[in-house]
């Protein structure tokens, strides 16, 4: 069954809610929809309990980490 829901003020990942629930969370336009066996009210409790991760950007440090390098070696490099 498909439900129409109330978009909440909080990030969403759909692969994430989908491996949580089995159901499938999507929008459409300005609407959010979850699509499964299961009722309204099972859907707005799974949807208030969806909280994902917040993606983080690496920091420059962790880029430099990932080839080998540090901020000391980017300081000698830069001289200073």
């Amino acid at each position: 069954m498909e439900h129409k829901m109330t978009k909440p003020n909080k990030p969403m990942h759909s692969t994430i809610f989908r491996d949580e629930t089995g159901w499938e969370l999507y929008t459409t336009g300005d609407d959010l929809f979850i699509s499964g066996d299961c009722t309204k009210e099972e859907a707005e409790v799974a949807l208030a309990a969806h909280n994902p991760p917040v993606p983080t950007e690496p920091t420059v440090a962790d880029k430099l980490a990932s080839v080998g390098l540090s901020v000391a070696d980017l300081k000698t490099a830069l001289g200073l």
